[in-house]
Parts: C-alpha cells; structure tokens; sequence
C-alpha cells in the first residue's frame, strides 16, 4: 500500500491521508514562516503520526474566573529567585517566570524609604525663602496600567500613602492571571473577550485535557467541566468541540488564519450553526424584514396544515355517519 494514501485518525470516525497531512503542515507553517516558535512539528511513535506545536486559545467566558490565592513560588526566598546580573529593566509576567511579584512593594519602598532619609535634611527649609516647608496631605494616584514588551505585564501604579501593615497584607496574598495582578479578596476576575492566550500541547491532547493545562498555567481554581473549547468562525458560526476531540488537529485543518478562532467558553454557551451564522452580519431593518417573511411563510404553513387535517376530519366524519345510519327494507 502506498505510505502516502495511508489514513491518519484526527479524531472520533474522521481520518485523513498521508498526502493530506503533509500538504495542511506545509501551508500551516508557510503561513507562520515570520514566527517559527509558533509552527508546527511532528514525529512518528509506534507508526502513529503525533504533532507538536502551539496552540492559541482566545478567552470568551462570562462566568467568574477564581483564582488561586497563594502562589508556590511564594515560599521562596527573594534572594534566591533574583537574577545574578540584574538589568536596568525590571520585567513582570505570571508567577514564578522572572522577578517574585510578592516583594515588589518591598523593593519599591526600600528604595524610597532610603533616598527619603539621604535627602531628609535638605528638605526641612525652603532654600529660596528659609521657610520651613508644609506638610501636604498625600494625594493618592488613580490606578493606571503600564504595558511591557510582554503582554503579561500590565502592573498598577503602587499608591505610596499605605502603612507597611497595609503593603505587607496587600501584597502577600496578590494572585495573577495573564498579567492582572488583584488582592485575593476580589482574586474574582473575567478576562477580556477576545484576549489570546496560548498552551503547548500535541495531537493526542483531547478538548478536556488541554483545558485543565491552559487552567493550571494560569493558576485558576475553577473546575475544568466548566468550560468547553469552541471553533467560532468570522461568519459567527460557532461549534462545539466534543469532549474526545483533539483541538491541535482542527487547528491544523482550519489553518493558522484568524477567520476562524477556538475560545474557551463556559459550558453551556449555545452553538451557532452555519445557516443560522449567514444571518448575523446583516443589518437590522434587514433582519426584521426577513423575520417577518418567515413569520407569513409560517402562518401560511400553519393554516395549510389546519386546512389539510380539517378535510381529512370531514371525511372521516361523513364515513363513519353513513355506515351508523339504519337501513330501510322495502316491500313490493
């Protein structure tokens, strides 16, 4: 048999050719020819073909996303995560990838606490007019987001006024995701939708396990049955991965472009199919248009069918009255 018709299984009765698979990998990886970190390989084991690579997975949930509130990375020492050379660029992402997170107030403070104390006697007079200066009552600042070449790094702009009671009980129970930093009393948070993310997985990941990897790297506390993987297209037909799916596999077949798209979604999101998706980009006097066309058509169904079982009704009714009405015998 030729190697090149062989079948490769990609899921619940669905299989492709060799030949198939060789032609999806090379446009997939054609297309991502710019960012070879996200192209796809593959290897054989035990005569089975098994690809490797990145998946993106867009955020679409609406229920509340809980998470985790102490950090393993938590219990290590500053001294020991630190780098040997550190650099001008302090970068943040998630837990535990550069800097530990827990002491960045500590470091914050150290530095301000000690130029405070170097500048203390400069500051007690005016040079211009001997006056002593006024102590202005701080102002706190307004939340604002810095963004870092990555894209986990969003950090709050620290408010300076707290006791060191405050920023020690603050800090120590700080939890992330995707770079949000929140205390562990409102740890409750929904991402953004429409917002990227990604996991590293192979074609022998079905839906539910590559939920419960993109969950534990982010440290979320909710329950995996929770939510579902689903393939929305630019139309808006929206699909349901099965549970026994593989979602590498339908990337590949769906091809890198963003027409079409896997979120992760709550479980019981409703499912678009394609007929229904062709309607969704129109405008809305055109919908209500359409709507009540559909509506006539109905009611000229519905009363087609009433007419239709009335007759039969008749009919029936005249049948049976006939065969019920007495004889009459006549005598010559």
């Amino acid at each position: 048999m030729n190697s090149s018709n062989s079948a490769i299984l990609i899921g619940e009765k669905r299989s492709i050719t060799r030949a198939q698979f060789l032609s999806l990998l090379e446009t997939y990886n054609c297309y991502l020819k710019e960012n070879k970190n996200v192209q796809l390989s593959f290897h054989e084991d035990e005569g089975q073909i098994v690809v490797e690579g990145v998946l993106n997975i867009s955020w679409g949930v609406h229920q509340p996303i809980r998470l985790k509130i102490q950090d393993e990375k938590q219990v290590l020492s500053y001294a020991t995560l630190r780098s040997p050379e550190p650099s001008g660029k302090r970068g943040m992402t998630r837990w535990g990838e550069f800097d530990d997170l827990c002491h960045i107030d500590e470091m914050e403070e150290t530095k301000q606490e000690t130029a405070a104390e170097d500048t203390k006697d400069n500051r007690d007079y005016d040079s211009g007019t001997l006056k002593p200066y006024r102590v202005q009552d701080p102002v706190e600042e307004s939340p604002v987001l810095y963004r870092t070449m990555s894209d986990a790094s969003l950090v709050k702009k620290r408010v300076k006024s707290k006791t060191a009671a405050e920023r020690q009980s603050a800090h120590q129970h700080r939890c992330s995701i995707n770079g949000h930093f929140y205390n562990y009393k409102t740890s409750i948070f929904t991402p953004i939708f429409g917002s990227v993310t990604n996991v590293r997985i192979n074609t022998r990941m079905t839906t539910q396990e590559v939920i419960v990897q993109l969950l534990q790297k982010f440290k979320v506390e909710n329950d995996h049955h929770e939510f579902a993987l689903y393939c929305i297209h630019a139309s808006g037909e929206k699909r349901k991965l099965k549970e026994s799916d593989f979602p590498l596999w339908e990337r590949l077949l769906q091809g890198p472009s963003a027409i079409t798209q896997i979120f992760l979604m709550d479980r019981d999101e409703q499912e678009v199919s394609n007929d229904v998706a062709q309607y969704l980009q129109l405008e809305m006097p055109l919908l209500k248009i359409i709507l009540d066309k559909l509506k006539d058509e109905e009611n000229r169904e519905i009363q087609r069918i009433v007419t239709k079982y009335q007759q039969r009704k008749r009919n029936i009714t005249q049948q049976i009255h006939s065969k019920n009405m007495p004889k009459t015998e006549t005598t010559v």
